[in-house]
């Protein structure tokens, strides 16, 4: 069974400047919590996060700037970033998919996505530069 997660945000920043928060490997750093990142912003690019006791990999399966990007990690686990564009910022909607039927992984995952909007809207709110 594979269950679906959505985080949804408007955010007030054009698509452009939302695309770089979430496709520059520092700025993915900054908003994903891991220790370590490797992102390398392309079609077929690696992704990587490494934490203090775990780590996980995928790849760039999806790049359309500055529209959508999706990373598969497992055959089951996959999340695409969709920026659509608005008068007054950007909609920003996070899908995560995951393989199983177990609660506490859905209900971890939903905190997951949520703390990294959270971030991201946090960067987005930053003056540039």
């Amino acid at each position: 069974m594979i269950k679906k997660i959505l985080v949804e945000d408007n955010i007030a920043t054009p698509p452009n400047r939302l695309w770089l928060i979430l496709t520059m490997p520092a700025e993915v750093r900054r908003w994903f919590g891991a220790g370590e990142v490797t992102f390398e912003p392309r079609l077929n690019g690696e992704v990587r996060f490494r934490w203090t006791s775990a780590s996980t990999k995928g790849q760039i399966v999806l790049w359309a700037p500055p529209t959508i990007f999706a990373i598969q990690f497992t055959p089951g686990a996959r999340v695409e970033f969709w920026c659509d564009p608005l008068e007054t910022g950007t909609r920003l909607v996070i899908s995560s998919t995951v393989e199983g039927n177990d609660p506490a992984q859905a209900a971890e995952l939903l905190n997951t996505w949520s703390a990294c909007l959270d971030r991201i809207k946090a960067r987005a709110d930053l003056p540039k530069g």
